[in-house]
């Protein structure tokens, strides 16, 4: 493998790791004194996983993209072509892809300068000393969210309907059901202390969810109300899109041109097969860190979520990294033995059979641990987590480039021949 196909890789997957780092690190320094703790892991799939475990998951695709770049350069008919147009093609799909979630009427509230933020006081104006407001300020409302989150396993039974089902009525003889509505009413300083009068039906909480969202759109389209991390944050969201579709592109192709890479790139595939291996892991934290923000955004936005925007296409971006984590199960057990394959399908099934049992339970421990009521312990933990994530791939990796190959444009010979038993075997 060829030291400037190494280079070339390395720069583009430090670029990205660079932008992932600068967005949570601007959110940090802007949102200092205003809750930033509180807004990170309110927006955990944005601000905490991808310094973290999107690091992560670059370093451990790393030589997978080598051994990709470096076969299209090599050893596919015109692959130094077929490489640049789809690296274009990606680039451009990560700008529209970028603009598409960007286009939402519905606003986040870091994308609101911190100074307007401390300056809400809700509607009517100090109301929070009430029992009730039309809208709580926003501050507010997401401090009250992670004080629940943080002594409470699970938010999705607080959830309103707000778009109930015309087709059928209400069942007979049933009260509206009355709940705490996140959006409208102060927390006692005791949570277990919220009286009858505090609890309000669901009409009531959607239309404070309606006042909510429409608070904070309003307050970023004041003049000047645009924070510096939601110009961030826009700049640099299609390096993540490219991050996303390059990792499932370069699993799809490498697992297409198994053979091909088997052949001439024998000594890389334990790294191969490690790197992928790790990144699934990796990116599992990813949907349940997206899960927690759907579960908690419903409590205060505007329930049943916007027609654009991140919130209507998570459900899709979870689907694909199910199917990608599936490629990527097989391919990584394509060539163990049969013992091995065994174990990993009984494996597969039980924590299919768990995940699907278990689902709700699973999202509720995620907003805890992962989601608006991850606390700065739950940060470190997350942080820890990935540094020694990425010592043990950087020991790996150091070990695997130390190996000089003997030539520069092809394995040695008796390489091949093991490469081209192994395959007839596998035949």
């Amino acid at each position: 493998m060829s030291v400037q196909v190494r280079a070339f890789v390395g720069c583009v997957f430090a670029a990205l790791g660079v932008s992932f780092l600068v967005t949570t690190g601007v959110l940090i320094w802007e949102f200092w004194n205003t809750e930033w703790a509180a807004i990170s892991s309110f927006y955990s799939h944005l601000f905490l996983f991808f310094p973290t475990f999107g690091i992560v998951t670059l370093c451990a695709f790393y030589t997978p993209a080598c051994v990709f770049t470096d076969m299209y350069m090599r050893h596919v008919p015109y692959g130094i072509q077929r490489y640049t147009l789809g690296f274009v093609l990606t680039v451009l799909l990560a700008i529209v892809g970028a603009n598409m979630l960007t286009g939402s009427n519905e606003r986040s509230i870091f994308e609101v300068k911190p100074e307007l933020l401390r300056g809400d006081l809700g509607s009517p104006t100090n109301c929070a000393a009430g029992e009730k407001c039309d809208r709580l300020p926003i501050l507010l409302a997401v401090d009250n969210m992670r004080r629940v989150s943080q002594t409470r396993i699970g938010l999705s039974d607080l959830a309103r309907n707000c778009r109930p089902d015309t087709l059928k009525d209400p069942l007979p003889g049933a009260l509206p059901a009355t709940r705490y509505c996140f959006a409208s009413t102060p927390l006692p300083k005791d949570i277990n202390t919220v009286t009858s009068t505090q609890r309000i039906s669901d009409q009531e909480c959607c239309q404070a969810q309606q006042r909510f969202t429409q608070a904070v759109k309003d307050l970023h389209d004041s003049p000047d109300g645009r924070s510096i991390t939601a110009r961030v944050h826009t700049a640099l969201l299609p390096f993540k899109i490219f991050f996303a579709i390059v990792l499932f592109v370069i699993s799809v192709m490498l697992a297409a041109r198994r053979a091909r890479m088997e052949q001439n790139y024998l000594r890389y595939l334990p790294g191969i097969e490690r790197g992928v291996l790790i990144g699934a892991v990796a990116m599992v934290v990813y949907p349940i860190m997206s899960h927690a923000f759907l579960q908690s955004a419903a409590l205060l936005y505007f329930g049943g979520g916007p027609s654009g925007g991140y919130r209507s296409v998570a459900p899709a971006f979870s689907f694909a990294l199910g199917a990608w984590g599936l490629l990527l199960l097989f391919f990584f057990y394509g060539r163990q033995n049969e013992k091995v394959q065994n174990l990993a399908r009984i494996g597969g099934m039980i924590g299919s059979a768990v995940a699907v049992v278990k689902y709700e339970q699973i999202i509720d421990l995620s907003v805890r641990g992962f989601g608006s009521g991850a606390g700065l312990v739950n940060i470190a933990v997350l942080c820890g987590a990935a540094m020694a994530a990425l010592a043990l791939i950087a020991i790996w990796t150091t070990k695997e480039l130390d190996e000089a190959e003997p030539s520069a444009t092809e394995p040695p010979a008796d390489e091949r021949q093991v490469a081209a038993s192994g395959t007839d075997s596998d035949r």
